[in-house]
């Protein structure tokens, strides 16, 4: 699934990029600017957003020689477009949840990658770091199963593959001396999940 657009996982139509600049908007917004933020022509937005106003899911209404519109959020199908709108955000509750409630406790667990910034596609990871506590075996049966169901579960949600980058707390320093980009993309964009605050992370490094 492409997690910025999840959308399109059910339809790659002009009519899904509309809903989902309505849905992340509560400002009554014009055909041109729908147009704009979807990235289609004004064109076909017109003939999309005429249809769903017909349909009652997008209410119009006229501003001088300019018409506005939103999302009617008292339409039976508005839940619908709202849940697959935040797709992102339910992922990362999600995510909290299950690291949250591991019986052996991570040192630290974020999104990072185009996950967390919201601009990959289908085909890419869910990236994730997680941070191994120093006193914890690496091939520990029940870390080696938290880690396994973690990646279960994010196909199951997503369809997305994990890309888990598994830390021992002990080698952070070689991180930081050994310059790996992955440093950089979580200080840029990660996403804390459990554990230490990426901050708090960083400033050990």
């Amino acid at each position: 699934m492409d997690v910025s657009k999840p959308f399109t996982a059910i339809s790659t139509g002009v009519d899904t990029d509309v809903l989902m600049v309505l849905a992340g908007s509560t400002n009554p917004r014009s055909g041109r600017e729908l147009a704009r933020h979807a990235g289609r022509s004004s064109t076909g937005v017109q003939h999309v957003l005429d249809r769903l106003v017909d349909h009652g899911i997008v209410t119009r209404q006229g501003t001088g020689r300019t018409f506005l519109y939103t999302l009617n959020r008292d339409h039976l199908l508005a839940p619908a477009v709202e849940q697959m709108a935040g797709a992102r955000v339910e992922l990362v509750r999600r995510l909290r949840d299950s690291i949250g409630g591991w019986d052996t406790p991570v040192v630290h667990a974020s999104l990072f990658g185009s996950a967390a910034r919201g601009d990959g596609g289908a085909d890419s990871d869910i990236d994730l770091l997680v941070v191994r506590p120093a006193d914890v075996d690496p091939d520990d049966a029940k870390w080696r199963g938290q880690i396994d169901d973690l990646a279960d579960l994010v196909i199951r949600w997503t369809g997305n593959h994990a890309g888990i980058v598994e830390i021992p707390e002990g080698e952070l320093l070689r991180l930081r001396k050994g310059r790996s980009p992955v440093v950089n993309e979580v200080r840029e964009d990660a996403i804390d999940l459990a554990g230490e605050s990426t901050r708090k992370l960083l400033a050990r490094l």
